[in-house]
């Protein structure tokens, strides 16, 4: 159940896009595709979560990674940072299991 509230934006845009737009696809379809992209953009410069590109383009976590995936982005970000936490994480492990 989707209990987030939505509220509408307007923004504008030369004619001869909405031609094309009109011309190309449904308005319902115009508009998942800008929601998609919108979600894909904010999701890659951090802005929002993957759960959060998901309620938005109103997809399932893993049909939205396969859409990531499509476009050559991470799902998931693992840095040499996330690795040194890991591995001392693991380092305490293995100290407690052999006392």
């Amino acid at each position: 159940m989707n209990t987030t509230k939505m509220e509408p934006i307007e923004i504008k845009l030369p004619q001869d896009i909405i031609f094309a737009m009109r011309g190309l696809e449904k308005p319902e379809w115009v508009k998942k595709k800008l929601k998609m992209a919108l979600a894909i953009l904010l999701f890659q410069e951090g802005t929002i979560s993957l759960g959060k590109a998901t309620e938005l383009t109103e997809m399932s976590r893993v049909g939205f990674m396969e859409v990531l995936k499509e476009h050559n982005i991470p799902a998931y970000e693992y840095g040499e940072k996330s690795f040194e936490k890991d591995q001392q994480a693991i380092d305490r492990y293995r100290e407690m299991v052999e006392k």
